[in-house]
């Protein structure tokens, strides 16, 4: 079971656990602390009667559970509910109670890995004294130097209400802890200055150079930010500092091409100060644009306008040249469509001409076939008897009386 040390009692500890019980138990943890914590492997019925044999204890259980039944001392202690992610190169991330204590330590990138390693050594101090740590551990490491020398800090909380008030005392820490740790390097002796890539070189009032540690105060710089509980859990998934992720997302603002990998293993300097300069840039080319209403518009010389006339011709012969590209792939398919358009035609023409010449033999076969048969009607007595046509009764009684007339 998890517990809390709250006390010492001679080879005794006293401790409470997240239900809020006390336990006197031997103290088998050197080097322990009080606020650490611990896990218990006493006998629960051994702690009970230990606890209750002490009037000690008895007191201090009752001062403290009042303690605890009025402000969940206990749970406030050990649930962070801020987190704060320190910046240079190095990343690392805070999380802290409602007492600003550190719950939990850990590196965010290979740097914050080197700086913080296991996080144990970080647990249970207060943030100012883990933020002092980190910053002197930045500088003996050169992490923090003239080239990085920006301290970011970005502070997030589980319901969001973090004050200006918190993001001033955030930052005051910094600056305070940044001019201890400047003013034990100044204090260090000539021999230990020249440690190698940690020297750069100055000018005295004789104008010689002097190799002293770039440790002026002045270049250093400062930035508290502050985001949302959301956006921490954003960057978390992303593997990356929630402030490296406020910077990343500003990046694209001005360069939407930015990759996020490429914000992880810069410093927070380089990222600002690509940021600037693409602010610049973009910000040259507003002005280079032609501007009619502009007063101050710079006359253009005479190597201008020849500039701009050369740049026209090019224009001009480049333009000339894709037209006749583009005419003479036009002329060529052109050609091709036309005499596919003419075999189409000819095949077209051959096939009528093949048709209407089958039909025209077939009617005249047919009406030779009908002429034969025709004929042979005539040449068929018997084809008489059927010949269903109406007889001609008047014609047939004048020729019988003409006949009888002749013979008469």
């Amino acid at each position: 079971m998890k517990a809390i040390i709250v006390d010492f009692d001679g080879d005794y500890l006293i401790v409470a656990n997240s239900r809020g019980d006390f336990k006197r138990i031997y103290n088998n943890y050197p080097g322990c602390q009080i606020g650490d914590e611990i896990t218990v492997k006493e006998n629960m019925a051994v702690l009970l009667r230990s606890m209750l044999s002490s009037k000690k204890v008895l007191t201090l259980a009752a001062c403290l559970l009042c303690m605890l039944i009025t402000s969940y001392g206990i749970y406030g202690y050990m649930n962070p509910v801020t987190y704060v992610t320190v910046d240079i190169n190095p990343s690392v991330e805070f999380s802290l109670n409602r007492y600003d204590v550190v719950r939990g330590a850990r590196g965010l990138n290979e740097e914050g890995k080197i700086i913080i390693g296991d996080g144990r050594e970080y647990k249970n101090m207060k943030f100012d004294k883990a933020l002092n740590l980190v910053l002197s551990k930045a500088v003996e490491r050169d992490f923090l130097n003239k080239d990085a020398n920006t301290v970011m800090l970005t502070v997030s909380n589980v319901k969001d209400s973090i004050s200006s008030d918190k993001k001033k005392q955030l930052e005051e820490i910094a600056k305070t802890q940044l001019s201890n740790i400047i003013e034990k390097e100044e204090k260090v002796t000539p021999t230990e200055q020249q440690k190698p890539d940690t020297l750069v070189e100055s000018s005295n009032t004789n104008g010689a150079k002097n190799n002293v540690k770039d440790t002026n105060k002045s270049k250093f710089k400062v930035i508290v930010e502050d985001t949302t509980y959301k956006k921490h859990q954003e960057a978390k998934k992303k593997e990356v500092s929630q402030g490296k992720l406020l910077l990343y997302e500003k990046l694209k603002q001005v360069k939407p091409d930015a990759a996020l990998s490429h914000v992880k293993e810069a410093s927070v300097s380089q990222i600002l100060r690509e940021i600037e300069k693409v602010k610049r840039e973009l910000k040259d080319k507003s002005e280079a644009r032609p501007n009619g209403n502009s007063s101050d518009k710079r006359k253009p010389t005479d190597e201008d306008k020849k500039q701009q006339l050369k740049n026209i011709k090019q224009l001009e012969n480049s333009m000339n040249k894709q037209l006749k590209d583009i005419q003479k792939e036009n002329k060529d398919e052109l050609k091709e469509k036309i005499k596919e358009t003419k075999e189409q035609l000819k095949n077209y023409r051959k096939e009528i001409k093949d048709n209407v010449s089958r039909e025209i033999k077939k009617e005249l076969k047919d009406k030779e076939e009908n002429i034969n048969k025709s004929g042979q009607r005539k040449n068929n007595p018997s084809d008489k008897k059927n010949d269903k046509r109406p007889r001609d009764f008047k014609n047939e009684a004048k020729t019988k009386n003409r006949n009888k007339n002749n013979k008469n």
